[in-house]
């Protein structure tokens, strides 16, 4: 898997995507039926499949993160070609601003972010701090 397999939870919630996921791949609901239950393994390849376009399409779509600790903020604009952030020190009251080059693909590294605790945002944040520059 490219990304994190969702939870069943959010499967069932996605329950239309899903089918149509399985309709865009010839999988017919008879055929669902007939794969969850004689090919276990096959079936978890397809819900990890379905997971990955799940995420890709989310993080495509997405343009903002942010990361609030205790003493730091950061705010996070993920550009096509490079990421900006807006970091926030509490403590000694200072504000910085950088920018880098994705060292991984732009998706792949967002969602490594979120892994680590960034919560994807609307950027409002991360706007009013930039407009303060």
């Amino acid at each position: 898997m490219k990304y994190e397999r969702i939870s069943n939870i959010e499967l069932e919630k996605m329950e239309k995507e899903f089918i149509d996921f399985l309709v865009v791949n010839g999988i017919k609901a008879s055929d669902w039926v007939s794969i969850k239950e004689n090919e276990p393994l096959t079936a978890d390849e397809i819900i990890n499949q379905f997971s990955d376009v799940v995420w890709e399409s989310i993080l495509r779509s997405t343009k903002y993160l942010d990361k609030i600790e205790n003493d730091i903020s950061y705010f996070f604009k993920c550009n096509t070609e490079e990421i900006s952030l807006i970091l926030i020190d509490k403590l000694n009251k200072n504000k910085k601003t950088t920018t880098k080059k994705y060292s991984k693909t732009r998706e792949q590294e967002m969602f490594d972010m979120i892994l680590s605790g960034c919560v994807i945002s609307d950027g409002k944040n991360f706007k009013e701090l930039y407009e303060i520059s």
